[in-house]
């Protein structure tokens, strides 16, 4: 649900207003809009308080930096020095640490030079045989790959040239070979045009090793390559040192300068006079009493109203989100978008409940949901460990507190697949029906879903089968169910526009999701009384009553589209027509993964009965593998389908992507956020 907000209005003296804020911040529960008054000052500040807010801005600067040199982001705080002192504290690390990267950079590009081409120099100054260190001759090295090329380079040479030059090659590896010219100095520029004419480029090595000669640079490579990495481990251990001894000076600084920094931000967005300030902004309700407490000590300079929010214009208003324990976890899924408007509402209930269940509902397997909830748990007590999770695929890193919500997401989906897994009897396919644990009752069923089975393969075993969504007789059975589910949600759908829009007063679109409920209603008896166009006669029985509700849906439809001026209702309603049938998919990927694991099963089985020994440890080796590939291949199917019925043919109706707002933001200390 979105959390209720009253709107504040705080006015005080302006020569109170840096601790008015100050004590606003560590109560960490306004959220600040910009205000703007006529006869007041708003905007950023000016004078004497805009530059100190550069000072603190650029020791800020340079604290964040040194923290970043020192990976020293994340540690304990130590006790907040004098101010006087902050400026003079962090230079102590700032100076020493600039230094030290300063060295670890020049070591690194080293490093990464002599790695990327020593195997070439090496090879270009044996070919150049000492020859480099001449002073009357200049050698131009480069690379070749083909034989052809360095033919090339040759007639080229020889057609500018003439005999005036000499060529010798060393093979650098099996696709790469270094080639030294050795030219008269004068005859530099020449040679490299003839090249140029062949398609050849010198070798420019980067930095100072350009200027050495070929020997010399073989010879740095080497030492680079014996004392670069000592060096760097050298510069870790100081760097860590000095984390150890400033680290956490620098950080509580850091975090001071910031929330100064923050006070000043929230201070430009007040209306300022030469005696006074106002502000403007938005508390949820449940946590009135701490603002009132924050603002206790200023009772007699400062004075604070509260205001209720007008829904009906709550453009401006910030949106938090309350939930249960539970829903809370599935907020995330629905940060694709920015938050609902205030005054609508929050679905996030829906995508806890009936994300997981469908997810279920398609996977259906004991096995399958066995390994999910293996997963989940392993994420679940290495969140309760405090670590994160990189996930180098994606290119993000989990922390903690995601990876406890992701947790316990797919720890719900894992429990549901493992419910509808008992309801159909599956295990990594049909591995526990050929164990004859589940078997397929048809007198059951009969009783059950009114189903009539023929005699199957698996007819005894321990545990009935109440949802054999495999066999062919009773898929029938599950398209209804997946259509019902489907007309629920999209009558569910309009018919919460309706009231949103209605609570709103936006009557045109009132009007239309009226429409759209009857016209729902009219095609749904449709398809109904005729049985799917197999008997449309029935349509003119109207003694039928579905016959004169259908009339009156489409009556209403009829209302909708005129009050409504939206002729593209008409498109529309066909549109949701098919949003409905969209929820066959819950049916028809799930169906198909319980084929393919069947599949899967049944191969290795089939090879566990040719050889008498061997043949079952082969048979449930080649299943695994299988079913691993299967699994691979179906997963992202299996969650991106379920939660697309909730996304898009669920909220789109409802305009919930349409009506947004803005995200709650207290203004709070910076080691809050």
């Amino acid at each position: 649900m979105i959390n209720p907000m009253q709107q504040v209005v705080v006015a005080g003296r302006q020569s109170d207003s840096r601790a008015v804020m100050q004590a606003l911040q560590r109560a960490g529960v306004l959220h600040i809009v910009p205000l703007e008054a006529q006869g007041f000052q708003s905007g950023p500040l000016a004078g004497q308080a805009a530059e100190e807010r550069r000072d603190a801005e650029r020791l800020l600067a340079r604290t964040e930096s040194t923290l970043g040199e020192l990976g020293a982001h994340d540690v304990t705080r130590a006790a907040l020095p004098a101010e006087d002192q902050w400026s003079a504290l962090v230079e102590q690390a700032a100076a020493p640490a600039g230094a030290l990267t300063d060295r670890e950079a020049e070591l690194r590009t080293d490093l990464d030079t002599q790695r990327t081409y020593t195997d070439v120099v090496a090879a270009l100054a044996r070919a150049a045989g000492g020859a480099d260190r001449s002073r009357r001759l200049a050698l131009i090295p480069l690379t070749v790959e083909q034989a052809g090329e360095l033919q090339a380079a040759q007639d080229a040479l020889r057609a500018e040239l003439g005999d005036r030059f000499a060529v010798g090659s060393e093979r650098v590896n099996e696709r790469l070979t270094a080639v030294v010219v050795a030219v008269l100095a004068a005859d530099r520029d020449r040679a490299r045009v003839a090249l140029g004419k062949a398609r050849l480029g010198e070798l420019r090595l980067p930095g100072r090793f350009e200027r050495l000669p070929l020997s010399e640079v073989a010879q740095a490579f080497t030492d680079i390559a014996r004392t670069n990495p000592p060096a760097l481990e050298q510069v870790a251990r100081e760097k860590a040192a000095l984390a150890a001894q400033h680290g956490a000076t620098v950080a509580a600084i850091r975090d001071a300068l910031a929330d100064r920094v923050g006070i000043d931000d929230a201070r430009a967005q007040t209306a300022r006079g030469k005696y006074g300030f106002v502000l403007q902004g938005y508390v949820p309700e449940d946590r009135i009493p701490d603002l009132q407490r924050a603002l206790e000590p200023f009772k007699q300079s400062a004075m604070f109203e509260l205001h209720p929010v007008d829904e009906h214009h709550a453009e401006g208003v910030p949106v938090q989100l309350k939930n249960s324990s539970y829903t809370e976890n599935f907020e995330f899924m629905l940060n694709i978008s920015d938050p609902p408007r205030y005054g609508t509402f929050d679905p996030s209930w829906v995508v806890a409940w009936f994300f997981p269940l469908f997810f279920g509902f398609i996977v259906a397997d004991i096995g399958f949901g066995l390994l999910f909830l293996l997963a989940a748990l392993w994420g679940l007590a290495r969140a309760r460990r405090g670590e994160s999770l990189p996930i180098g695929l994606l290119g993000i890193t989990l922390d903690p507190a995601t990876l406890k919500r992701v947790g316990v997401v797919l720890q719900t989906m894992s429990l549901w697949s493992i419910l509808w897994g008992i309801l159909t009897g599956e295990f990594f396919g049909n591995v526990l029906e050929k164990l004859h644990v589940f078997y397929v009752n048809p007198e059951l069923i009969q009783r059950i879903w009114g189903v009539t089975l023929h005699e199957g393969e698996h007819a005894s075993g321990l545990i009935p089968i109440l949802f054999p969504r495999v066999l062919p007789e009773f898929s029938n059975t599950i398209m209804l169910i997946c259509i019902a589910v489907g007309v629920i949600f999209m009558l569910w759908s309009w018919g919460l526009k309706a009231q949103l829009t209605y609570k709103h007063k936006h009557m045109h679109h009132f009007w239309e999701a009226v429409g759209m409920l009857g016209g729902l209603v009219g095609l749904i008896l449709l398809a109904y009384v005729s049985r799917a166009g197999q008997a449309f006669g029935a349509l003119g029985n109207f003694a039928n009553p579905l016959v004169l509700v259908m009339l009156v849906g489409f009556v209403v439809f009829l209302v909708g589209l005129f009050q409504a001026r939206n002729p593209l209702m008409l498109i529309e309603i066909l549109s949701n027509g098919g949003n409905i049938i969209s929820f066959t998919r819950l049916f028809a990927v799930g169906v198909a993964a319980a084929i393919l694991a069947n599949l899967a099963t049944d191969v290795g089985w089939g090879l566990g009965g040719v050889l008498p020994i061997i043949g079952p440890l082969l048979g449930i080796i080649l299943g695994l593998i299988v079913h691993t590939f299967l699994f691979a291949l179906t997963i992202l199917g299996h969650v991106m389908q379920p939660i697309r019925l909730v996304w898009v043919e669920y909220l789109n109706p409802t305009g919930f992507y349409q009506e947004t707002g803005t995200r709650y933001a207290p203004f709070a200390p910076a080691a809050r956020k």
